[in-house]
């Protein structure tokens, strides 16, 4: 078996991901122990893995904060562009 490891070339896979390619960027996250395997055990239950349930969760978060959610009855419409009144965002021009 050590022959055999000796041959190989140690990589980490990508995982590819259908709306903008292969994750290929890493992010140093400094946790406890018991945080840890407690995320692990939440991951497990919905049958993923940590990277992706820690990676649904903070694009869940971003998109809150980066992207409208209000209702469309609180934009205003114009030829060249659309704003949401509630927040503020230009969405559309």
């Amino acid at each position: 078996m050590d022959k055999v490891a000796e041959t190989l070339t140690p990589t980490v896979s990508t995982i590819n991901k259908e709306d903008d390619g292969p994750a290929d960027k890493q992010v140093l996250i400094r946790t406890t122990e018991p945080e840890r395997d407690r995320w692990r055990k939440a991951a497990e239950k919905e049958g993923i893995s940590l990277s992706q349930f820690i990676r649904d969760l903070l694009n869940a978060r971003a998109r809150e904060l980066l992207e409208c959610s209000h209702p469309i009855d609180q934009r205003r419409w114009y030829p060249w562009s659309e704003f949401c009144l509630k927040c503020n965002t230009r969405l559309r021009g």
